[in-house]
């Protein structure tokens, strides 16, 4: 692995020179004419903020992930041990109500109930509003498991306390995929960038036009244009979510641009006013 951003060996994937014309591979179909920049003293990788920044970034991700993965799979197996637990049935005094339920219905019921010449208190919670359950001092049927004599449910009440197995099993199944989908970016940036230099793509410099500068949710995306190695106007796109790689730009704006690139999502964009590499997104643009 390399561990400089640039070297001075040749580079046979993402800039090259073509009968004299050095040229950098933005994307798959955009390769634009570029000039080798004189060595500005670019940072090392290892050690670099940019490279601290982006395995935080990844390890986060990969934390939520789990954060998330983890609390499904604990109420799958919770709710699959209530499902074949063995209980016992009694009665139960209903001591208390309190409502539970901010934004959906809930309410919890203080019970006192008896098991086996034992006196007991508990507490369950059940999907309804408290007005259509028993009140203080009604009797209901209480099941109560024979392992935990405090883990209680009412008999035929919609029972809040448990996980129900298969709804979660479900939300096992595909809310993980769709965090790992919408964190995609912050999951594969550091790999990215690491393939990037790996592939022994080099500096290259080149001039390009704003032609358009939109925002969404998601980030900020400048369209560019820049000559290709015929002369002809190729668009490209800069997507980036905080600070800008390419400076604070407007539509008509002509700037310059030292880029490390292979025709991959990920770059690496040098900013000479702030002294420091970033990380860009490149994308073609029709």
């Amino acid at each position: 692995m390399a561990h400089e951003y640039a070297t001075d060996a040749p580079s046979p994937g993402g800039a090259g020179d073509d009968n004299g014309s050095s040229w950098v591979q933005l994307t798959e179909e955009v390769r634009i004419r570029a000039s080798i920049p004189p060595s500005p003293g670019f940072p090392v990788w290892e050690g670099s903020w940019l490279r601290r920044r982006l395995w935080l970034r990844r390890a986060a991700a990969v934390l939520v992930i789990a954060s998330i993965s983890g609390l499904l799979g604990w109420a799958v197996l919770a709710g699959i041990k209530h499902a074949f637990a063995s209980y016992t049935r009694t009665n139960g005094i209903v001591s208390a109500q309190t409502e539970t339920g901010r934004h959906s219905d809930g309410c919890q019921l203080d019970l006192d109930y008896t098991v086996g010449g034992q006196h007991l208190q508990g507490v369950t919670r059940v999907n309804a509003v408290c007005n259509t359950l028993p009140g203080p001092g009604s009797r209901v049927a209480l099941n109560v498991d024979t392992t935990d004599l405090h883990d209680i449910w009412i008999d035929g009440a919609s029972d809040a306390n448990h996980p129900n197995p298969l709804l979660f099993g479900l939300f096992f199944l595909f809310v993980p995929a769709a965090v790992a989908f919408a964190l995609w970016t912050e999951l594969t940036d550091y790999g990215g960038i690491r393939k990037l230099l790996a592939s022994g793509a080099q500096w290259r410099q080149f001039e390009a036009t704003v032609t358009r500068k939109t925002g969404s949710r998601s980030g900020i995306t400048v369209r560019l244009e820049a000559e290709d190695l015929s002369g002809n106007v190729c668009p490209f796109n800069v997507f980036y979510k905080f600070v800008s790689p390419i400076g604070s730009v407007r539509k008509g704006d002509k700037v310059t641009l030292t880029v490390i690139a292979n025709g991959k999502w990920q770059a690496l964009i040098w900013r000479p006013d702030l002294k420091q590499i970033y990380l860009a997104h490149i994308s073609r643009s029709l």
